[in-house]
């Protein structure tokens, strides 16, 4: 089994957003796609509470975070894949958590405050040894979305696809859906392909 940590501690990133969508695409696979939410405020819980089908899955109760590298191990044999969402603050346990992951994928939109906030993320996952990558979150299409994908590959991988903001994202969040059973295809081809270069890394 595989692990993605969605991590940011700017709040509104698009963590929660990337979470849902890539669990989407990767059980569409198939993939046997496990989530869990570490935010408090349960967001990716809420939107899977209200899905119609049970893929992705989650437990019925999210791990503590002390406790997650044995949650992580328990669901090894049943769970092709695991994909954590965090919260938008940088608690004492993240550290542990971005350690457990194989990957970390870093939501930033184009703004100097999310640029700003970046570095702390960055900090934390280099300190934890693990691999990450940019994805570039609520694009408008602007010299600055330009501009901070080239400061941002002055730090790492940036993801080859950014996620532009569309409402459908947030109409998909609030129906249980993600985008590529929402029937758009523009947002269904930026996690498609979003996805596609994740799994890459993962398995590469």
């Amino acid at each position: 089994m595989k692990t993605l940590v969605v991590a940011a501690q700017k709040g509104g990133a698009g963590k929660t957003t990337l979470a849902r969508n890539l669990s989407v695409a990767a059980a569409g696979e198939p993939n046997r796609v496990l989530c869990l939410d570490l935010d408090p405020q349960a967001s990716l819980r809420g939107w899977w509470e209200s899905r119609e089908t049970d893929a992705p899955a989650m437990l019925e109760r999210d791990p503590a975070p002390h406790s997650l590298r044995a949650t992580l191990n328990a669901a090894r044999e049943q769970f092709d894949l695991c994909i954590i969402d965090t919260p938008p603050a940088a608690p004492e346990w993240l550290t542990d958590v971005i350690s457990a992951a194989d990957l970390v994928l870093i939501p930033v939109r184009p703004s100097p405050d999310d640029l700003r906030a970046v570095g702390a993320t960055v900090s934390a996952v280099n300190a934890a040894n693990v691999p990450f990558v940019f994805a570039m979150s609520q694009t408008p299409r602007a010299k600055i979305t330009e501009e901070t994908a080239r400061v941002l590959a002055q730090h790492g991988r940036v993801a080859p696809i950014n996620i532009a903001q569309r409402v459908v994202y947030a109409e998909s969040g609030a129906t249980g859906l993600g985008v590529t059973e929402a029937g758009d295809a523009k947002a269904s081809e930026e996690i498609v392909t979003l996805w596609t270069y994740v799994r890459g890394i993962l398995h590469g």
